[in-house]
This record gives structure tokens, sequence and C-alpha cells, in this order.
């Protein structure tokens, strides 16, 4: 795969500028692959979470009970199905994408390096069920997205690598 990624490298720079090849090159490692596939298990912690949230507010409770109104207009269920995604991506991100030890400091600044990506997130989702279009696949086109906006952040801020790292 390394060595399949260098010959991509090395062809793109012969047809793109000094500046674009820059721009690209953390997405052309095998620590972006990686950061991929656990991206993709944590794609599926989300969407599972928030669309079996999405079903118990649909057949357990009743529509006129205030926790679904409040769930539904909020899209509470797409929010918390982030956040639980968010703490099984840190774990998965410390051990296996970066191989860090995980600690507290990485543990606050990691959902910082998930805030645009959120952002982003929450305004597709928003959209989509503004406009009754089906919310899971809301949730996947929205991580489909925003996964290259989230690896450049969590490399910039959490897991930056120090002089005294190397």
């Amino acid at each position: 795969m390394a060595q399949f990624l260098s010959q991509l490298r090395q062809k793109l720079s012969r047809h793109l500028s000094p500046g674009a090849m820059r721009a690209i090159r953390p997405f052309l490692t095998v620590q972006f692959i990686i950061f991929m596939l656990m991206g993709i298990l944590n794609t599926a912690v989300l969407i599972c979470t928030a669309t079996l949230l999405d079903i118990f507010n649909h057949y357990l409770l009743s529509p006129e009970n205030t926790i679904r109104s409040i769930a539904e207009h909020l899209r509470l269920n797409f929010i918390l199905g982030y956040v639980i995604s968010i703490i099984t991506s840190f774990f998965m991100n410390c051990k296996i994408t970066f191989r860090q030890k995980p600690t507290w400091g990485k543990f606050i600044t990691f959902p910082i390096s998930y805030l645009p990506n959120f952002i982003f997130q929450y305004i597709m989702v928003f959209i989509f069920t503004s406009l009754n279009l089906n919310q899971t696949i809301a949730y996947i086109c929205a991580a489909v997205i925003g996964t290259p906006l989230t690896f450049a952040a969590m490399k910039l801020i959490v897991f930056r690598r120090r002089k005294t790292d190397d």
C-alpha cells in the first residue's frame, strides 16, 4: 500500500503544482487510509445509534410526547449518536491510526477537531430532514463528505507530533 501511494504521489507531482501537492500529500498516506477505515467503523456507530434512537422515538413515543417533539426538532438523535461515535473514534484513532497513548489532554482536545465536521454534518442532516428526506441517508452523506475535513483538523490539533515525540 505504501509503495502504491508513493508511486501515485510521484505521478501526481508531474502534473500538479508544488502547492497543490503540499495540500493533497496528507491524504495520500497509509495513515489516511487507516483513518478512512476507522471512519467507516465510526460512521457505522453514528448511523446505528442515531437510527436506533429514531426508531425508538417513532415507535415507542406518541407523536404528542414532549421528548419526541424536542428530539425531532433539535435532531437530538443525531447529536447523541455523534457524541457516542466521537468517544469510540477517540480510542480507535489513538490506538490504530495515530499510534499514540490516549491521554486526558487528547480526550479533551479531540472533540475540538470534530467541531468543523459536526457543524457541517448537522447542517446537512437539518437540510435533509427539513426536506423530509431519509435521515439515515442524510447521516451517511454528511459523514462521507466531512471526513477529509476531520482528518486535517485532527492531525493538526490533536495528534500533531512535537519535536520531543520524534
